[in-house]
């Protein structure tokens, strides 16, 4: 099985003093810290984002670059570029970094600061770190230059507004909310992460309260650490399940996908959501320090104000509120592939899925689904058509020299 939920690294954990001259690099930088500042002189507005696994995203420039594609992402303590992206643009590693990721540790390089900026927000003299993140490509369908980390995200007031696909950011000192939304306050921990209060619902059990870590960069709508699914014995209450790997930076782990009653925050109980109940033994996963990640399953449903300056998260319901949590119910992990991720490959079937039942192979290559051609669909498109309970659809596929099809009828796994 080669399906993720995706959450990206917290680099503050741990630090790994590897180059000379660091203690000389920390002293600079205490003297000239990251200074946010708007390039027009007021608020960007409408900065446009994609949405793709249910991750925000947007586009930014490091110094001069062209636009890369960053991962917006609460659950990230720092800002990471990746590590081809970084030696393109001649950024030069200053020592290195050691943090817990989804399923492990991975090290990071220290980089000089440079200037980042998203629609005319700017962060000056902002340390970045470097990763490789083209494995990342394949699951987005484009190459994913970094990923947007709380070190940014925490110098604005930033509203993501799922429904219109934009993101705004605004200068603290000067914002004031005026809507009609749920306020959820935060605490932030020393590694610069937000986590809220709230309870998660179990048939026939009393709520369990939850201590959530809220993160945009994180597929699926809720994940459940190891510890407190084991505490609770949650797994004995899953009726449908599925085994799956869940992972990220630092590493891979296995969970079984499900679902639980209800989940609850701000006022808001979201009703069945599909959840990953971790059995990892390593890494964020295995933690104990909170109990679950939130994700963009769940934040895709508002317009979501990070307003961590002054501890505080605020939800604004929209239109898709009331959608039901759906997972795949094809059994195929499809991922983009070739020079310009236009071809979708067949990475995976799950045993006993439709899919499989229907004869679709690993390594397959989808080229049409009823006459449509692949091509012209996007992996989101594609993704959102396997999600319908009951529908059917003729799968054309190439399988090495040869043409063969499959008709797949759709089914809820879990």
């Amino acid at each position: 099985m080669k399906r993720f939920a995706l959450s990206i690294i917290c680099l503050a954990a741990a630090l790994s003093t590897t180059a000379a001259g660091q203690t000389r690099d920390a002293a600079r930088r205490r003297a000239m810290p990251p200074a946010a500042r708007f390039a027009s002189g007021r608020s960007p507005l409408r900065v446009p984002f994609d949405l793709s696994n249910d991750l925000v995203l947007i586009r930014g420039r490091v110094n001069a670059s062209a636009p890369l594609w960053f991962i917006f992402d609460t659950g990230a303590s720092v800002t990471v570029i990746d590590a081809k992206a970084a030696r393109r643009l001649r950024l030069k590693t200053r020592g290195s970094v050691t943090g817990t990721g989804a399923a492990g540790e991975a090290t990071a390089a220290r980089l000089d600061a440079a200037s980042i900026s998203f629609g005319g927000a700017v962060v000056d003299n902002l340390t970045l770190y470097a990763l490789p993140l083209e494995s990342f490509a394949a699951s987005f369908g484009r190459p994913v230059g970094g990923v947007v980390g709380n070190d940014v995200i925490g110098r604005f007031v930033v509203e993501i507004d799922y429904a219109k696909r934009v993101v705004n950011f605004h200068d603290p000192a000067s914002y004031h909310y005026r809507g009609a939304g749920s306020v959820v306050p935060v605490t932030i921990e020393d590694d610069g992460l937000p986590f809220a209060r709230g309870e998660v619902e179990i048939e026939g059990r009393a709520p369990l309260a939850c201590k959530f870590e809220i993160d945009t960069g994180s597929t699926g709508a809720v994940l459940f650490n190891t510890p407190f699914v084991r505490e609770h014995d949650l797994l004995s209450s899953v009726s449908r399940s599925k085994g799956i790997n869940i992972g990220g930076v630092g590493g891979t782990g296995s969970a079984v996908l499900g679902r639980v009653g209800a989940v609850r925050l701000g006022g808001f109980t979201l009703r069945e959501p599909v959840a990953r109940f971790s059995q990892a033994t390593k890494g964020d996963y295995a933690s104990d320090k909170y109990d679950a990640l939130m994700g963009g399953e769940v934040f895709r449903r508002f317009k979501l104000v990070v307003d961590l300056s002054r501890r505080r998260l605020i939800f604004e319901p929209n239109a898709a509120l009331a959608d039901p949590f759906e997972a795949d119910m094809s059994g195929i992990e499809l991922v983009a592939d070739g020079a310009r991720f236009s071809t979708y490959l067949i990475d995976d079937v799950d045993k006993g899925s439709p899919a499989d039942e229907a004869g679709v192979r690993g390594g397959d290559i989808l080229t049409a689904i009823d006459s449509r051609p692949a091509r012209s669909l996007t992996l989101e498109e594609i993704r959102a058509m396997f999600r319908r309970d009951g529908q059917e659809y003729l799968l054309t596929l190439r399988r090495g020299g040869r043409i063969v099809r499959a008709r797949v009828k759709l089914r809820r796994m879990v």
